[in-house]
């Protein structure tokens, strides 16, 4: 799995996220997300991916970044 980055604006429901594979890509997103009218004020979060699991059969995989 590749690293990626998303960005929330607290008080949202999330909406769409997109995986920045990058994170001055993903910083530059959260600042513009910061820039919005509608987002004004809001804290805008970047999260890193630290891992994923999924069930294939028991026990529960886990893969994570390197």
């Amino acid at each position: 799995m590749k690293r990626f980055w998303e960005c929330f604006v607290e008080g949202t429901g999330g909406g769409q996220h997109c995986r920045h594979f990058s994170l001055l890509e993903a910083q530059r997103e959260a600042e513009r997300l910061a820039r919005l009218s509608n987002v004004n004020g809001k804290t805008v979060y970047l999260f890193e991916c630290i891992g994923e699991c999924k069930v294939e059969q028991e026990p529960v995989k886990w893969e994570v970044p390197t």
